[in-house]
């Protein structure tokens, strides 16, 4: 588990809860609860005043510069600098709470891509498996067991890899990366000594819209277009620079 994937057990449980809703009921609100928090947490990080007189100063700047109509550099320069100080102030007021405000965003959205992207093969489906280097594996499809009945994904050489059923709906297993220290894989890490670096499984993709192309239909999709659409009714509401 990476420092990214730490409230993934509360987020877990808490989806549990919800357990009775329809998943695009659950993964909507879901993109509300992201949107609420991310917003709530830059509006207590930032000078709201501070950061409102830095707007206002970088949309001046920028009119002045757009309705400027002459043409001596010396007389358009100061606007150019006006414009681009103001710019730059707005800019490092709001990076520090935006940054903040976003990690627990990204926390969610981590959680998010791991539990509604992909479902688990019913038992005796046939998976196929896909590995990097592409001759590491004995078998590149392979039937997917029961809870009760693990099978070993091996090798060319007849080593294991890793077990099936997988314990998340997550469709790789690799080797350990410095990233993972951030974010972790539910499904765990082949070992260093393995003769493949990445064993990818065809699962299943979940579908919340029955309409439109393939990636309209996909978790993020939907997600996202609630959490811009939640954000921005957050922020008109309730005023936030």
């Amino acid at each position: 588990m990476g420092f990214l994937d730490l409230p993934a057990p509360v987020f877990s449980a808490m989806d549990g809860v919800l357990g009775m809703l329809p998943a695009f009921l659950r993964l909507s609100l879901w993109a509300v609860i992201t949107a609420v928090i991310s917003m709530f947490l830059y509006w207590r990080c930032s000078a709201q005043e501070k950061v409102g007189r830095a707007k206002e100063r970088a949309v001046t700047a920028r009119k002045k510069m757009a309705t400027y109509d002459g043409h001596e550099f010396d007389e358009m320069w100061p606007l150019a600098r006006e414009s681009l100080a103001a710019s730059a102030k707005h800019f490092t007021v709001v990076l520090g709470p935006a940054v903040l405000s976003s990690v627990p965003a990204l926390m969610l959205i981590i959680w998010v891509s791991n539990h509604f992207s992909y479902t688990l093969p019913e038992a005796g489906a046939m998976i196929s498996l896909e590995a990097t280097p592409e001759n590491a594996l004995a078998l590149k499809q392979i039937e997917w067991p029961g809870d009760n009945s693990p099978v070993e994904v091996q090798d060319s050489g007849g080593k294991p890899l890793f077990s099936l059923p997988l314990p998340a709906a997550v469709p790789v297993v690799h080797k350990k990366a410095w990233w993972n220290s951030l974010i972790g894989n539910p499904n765990g890490y082949l070992g260093e000594d393995a003769s493949a670096a990445e064993v990818r499984l065809d699962l299943p993709r979940v579908s919340y819209l029955n309409f439109g192309p393939g990636w309209v239909r996909t978790w993020e999709f939907s997600y996202f277009l609630v959490l811009i659409i939640c954000s921005l009714g957050i922020k008109v509401t309730f005023r936030i620079h």
